[in-house]
């Protein structure tokens, strides 16, 4: 039995300028290669839960890594609070 792989797309997004990329990657032409070989990956390492965890940002070129690397500093958008609505309530009961 033979096989043959007629598609193999990637899209890669930049976390930096946010534009979107896509290549396919059966046969790809020099030019493309050369693009994805310019693409950069910034990481940090970040603690959360009581472990180590390595964030990674994509940029597509070197113009877009430290907009990229920003957003890896921005610290992570913290939870809503539970608000428990049942005590907000006012207590419209009057004593006897």
């Amino acid at each position: 039995m033979s096989q043959e792989v007629i598609s193999q797309k990637i899209k890669k997004t930049c976390d930096g300028c946010g534009s979107v990329h896509e290549y396919e990657m059966v046969d790809p032409s020099e030019a493309m290669m050369q693009e994805i070989e310019n693409w950069y990956t910034v990481g940090r390492a970040v603690r959360a839960e009581g472990r180590v965890l390595k964030m990674m940002a994509e940029a597509c070129c070197l113009a877009c890594v430290p907009a990229a690397a920003v957003k890896l500093a921005l610290p992570p958008a913290a939870p809503e609070p539970e608000i428990d609505l049942a005590s907000l309530r006012l207590n419209t009961e009057r004593p006897n």
